[in-house]
């Protein structure tokens, strides 16, 4: 039996896509990508349909020049093409086939078209063919949902990034705060009076030793790239066997995610043991947060930092020496010199 649905059932590419086109550089990366799915090579406009199979889909006005794929219901592409200057894309007859799908880079419009509408004249096509439920493209459906696959996972690595301290918020922040409360106390020490410039790297404190349990984990993290999943794992692991130098690294990994809460536990965790990093830990913590929150840290927020870095320093902390170091690199060149070589004397890795 001839199916043809009548004027009512009407619907055409108007009723089922977006009134204004989004800009090329408005879109996501991942639509972006599907563009090179799309495109066909050569091709620039869609051509004159031919007589008999070949139709004509009128989309919206606004989408000339719009890549987009013919496919069977299944997926399977049929063509390739991007539409002409009145927005219009070609479509041919598959045999045997009644159901197809219109894919652009963001939308895939499902439509279903009898054999005996192939026949009919353009002027008639549209209105003897039926539309689906429009939705996403294959290809944004497949990109969203890797994006989500991703993010769940930065978010488990994030949830295990400090969970290995067993460190709570209410400790995190005793912790701390009797931390800064003595600095004060600190500063009145004969280390405290020198200045960076001064820095003695035969009068420097050592840091504490690392244990062998996570130094295979560490060297693996070194290996594998520390702010990569893989090395962060491995991170994970040789804190959690006591590596200060890991636990120091998972801190500052921290910050490039804006994770303040594992940051801070992780300084604390360091502290807790005396470990010279801690200090630094803290210093990078705060000045991050204040920047975070107020656009850049004000001057009295910065001086706190620049002295727990300097406490770090002094103590042995080859992070802490490295940041100063970084600080120090043009105003102070020689100071700057003398606390990367003290940090690479003692821990030839440091720039990995």
């Amino acid at each position: 039996m001839e199916y043809c649905a009548d004027a009512a059932k009407d619907r055409t590419m108007a009723a089922h896509r977006p009134h204004r086109r989004i800009a090329p550089s408005a879109l996501p990366a991942f639509v972006l990508a599907a563009l090179a799915l799309l495109v066909p090579v050569g091709s620039a406009a869609a051509a004159e349909p031919a007589a008999g199979q070949t139709r004509y889909l009128q989309l919206d006005p606004h989408w000339t020049d719009e890549p987009y794929q013919w496919q069977l219901d299944d997926g399977t592409v049929l063509s390739r093409g991007v539409s002409d200057a009145q927005a219009r894309a070609v479509v041919a007859a598959h045999p045997g086939q009644e159901r197809y799908a219109l894919e652009t880079v963001v939308m895939r419009y499902p439509v279903r078209i009898a054999a005996a509408c192939w026949k009919r004249p353009q002027a008639e096509f549209e209105r003897c063919i039926e539309w689906g439920k429009a939705g996403p493209s294959r290809a944004r459906a497949q990109a969203e949902a890797e994006s989500e696959r991703e993010l769940e996972q930065a978010l488990q690595r994030r949830r295990e990034r400090a969970a290995w301290t067993g460190l709570d918020a209410q400790a995190v922040t005793q912790r701390l705060r009797r931390t800064l409360a003595a600095q004060g106390p600190w500063e009145k020490t004969p280390p405290a009076q020198r200045t960076p410039t001064e820095f003695d790297c035969a009068k420097a404190g050592v840091a504490p030793p690392l244990p062998d349990a996570g130094q295979r984990h560490f060297q693996a993290a070194l290996e594998a790239g520390p702010r990569t999943p893989a090395g962060e794992a491995e991170l994970v692991a040789a804190a959690r066997a006591g590596h200060w130098r890991a636990a120091a690294a998972l801190a500052k990994l921290a910050l490039y995610d804006d994770d303040w809460e594992s940051a801070q536990s992780i300084a604390a965790w360091l502290l807790e043991r005396d470990v010279p990093a801690g200090y630094n830990a803290l210093a990078r913590s705060l000045g991050a947060a204040n920047a975070y929150e107020h656009g850049s840290a004000a001057p009295a927020e910065r001086e706190q930092s620049a002295r727990l870095r300097w406490r770090a320093a002094q103590a042995g902390d080859p992070g802490a020496q490295m940041d100063l170091a970084d600080e120090l690199s043009e105003s102070e060149p020689d100071a700057a010199e003398r606390l990367r070589a003290c940090a690479r004397s003692r821990f030839p890795d440091i720039d990995r």
